[in-house]
């Protein structure tokens, strides 16, 4: 049974009829064809895709030859498969207003070297309003996790026609992370170092969902298979992995223990004139020396994007350099 909706069709003005349960209809007047909203207070926009196969390809290929991937990577490597796919994204915009009180603190000292340190009381006002995005699915091994722009031209579709990944995370979900990074990024948009008190309040102003196209490129290197996406919109690559050259690996290792090897003599060849410097020179070529060993460790692959088991970020990395420059340095006093 045909329920009638009190709208007009937006091309030509003709009264629209929807069969229940539906959410795509053609206009009998024009044949426009209608996205019809079901969720209240969610808009659902589909980006049309501006980058055909061989575009896609080549953008691959220009990626491979990018960075410390395998040299021969763009000559051996073969594509396999590559297809599009509409990827759904949560954006919300979400306007944060309030005060942030604290103080700031200033070091000064005089002409006989006394030092002092006084506390600079410090406020700010926030207004202003925060972008966010999530995918709202399980991207499973595609390494895509937020929208890297939202330029691009929006179009009415029927997603029982494209192919499409179901948004399976919930809208208020969707709402409550975007008002936690408002408030963070109100937060730091301060500028207090120091925070005694603070008073904002976050309002969710526009909600939407987003299909976003993709193309998945899968190739082959060497008996090996690898994967990368390409923006459907843009068209540059967003994510992917990629062989690792044994060239590089082998540099990194000599350059590391190099390096490293020379820091470390030349602090314990200073250590007459202080102690302390000899310590520095441990510590600064063991961290050298574990950069470079991290390199090496996770260089067989190049993985660039937002994978869930992918290597150690450099966050990472130089948090646990810092650990061990304090193992060091409490073996030595």
């Amino acid at each position: 049974m045909d329920l009638s909706v009190g709208l007009s069709c937006p091309s030509c003005g003709g009264a629209i009829s929807v069969v229940e349960g539906e959410n795509v209809v053609i206009c009998k007047y024009c044949n426009s064809t209608l996205f019809v909203e079901g969720d209240s207070g969610v808009y659902t926009i589909a980006f049309k895709n501006k980058v055909v196969r061989d575009s896609a390809i080549a953008a691959s290929q220009a990626w491979w030859a990018k960075g410390l991937k395998a040299r021969d990577l763009k000559r051996v490597g073969k594509i396999v498969e590559c297809y599009p796919i509409y990827l759904p994204f949560w954006s919300a915009a979400t306007r944060a207003a309030g005060w942030v009180c604290g103080y700031e603190e200033r070091t000064y000292s005089d002409s006989k070297g006394n030092v002092r340190t006084e506390r600079v009381p410090k406020e700010a006002m926030v207004l202003q309003d925060y972008a966010y995005s999530e995918i709202a699915c399980d991207p499973g091994d595609l390494g895509i996790r937020n929208l890297r722009s939202l330029s691009g031209e929006t179009s009415f579709a029927d997603f029982e026609m494209i192919p499409t990944f179901e948004a399976t995370t919930s809208k208020d979900d969707a709402i409550k992370k975007a008002r936690e990074e408002a408030i963070s990024r109100a937060r730091a948009s301060a500028n207090i170092p120091h925070v005694t008190f603070e008073r904002l309040h976050t309002f969710p102003k526009k909600l939407s969902i987003i299909y976003y196209p993709v193309w998945v490129v899968r190739y082959s290197y060497r008996e090996r298979m690898y994967m990368n996406t390409v923006d459907g919109v843009a068209g540059g690559v967003l994510s992917g992995r990629a062989p690792g050259d044994p060239l590089f690996q082998s540099l990194a290792v000599t350059a590391g223990s190099s390096i490293g090897g020379l820091i470390a003599a030349a602090g314990i060849l200073l250590s007459e004139m202080d102690w302390r410097i000899m310590i520095g020179g441990l510590v600064g070529g063991a961290i050298v020396l574990y950069v470079f060993y991290r390199f090496f460790r996770h260089g067989s692959e190049i993985v660039e994007g937002d994978f869930k088991e992918r290597g150690a970020s450099m966050r990472d990395v130089m948090a646990e350099v810092k650990d061990i420059s304090k193992q060091i340095q409490g073996a030595y006093r």
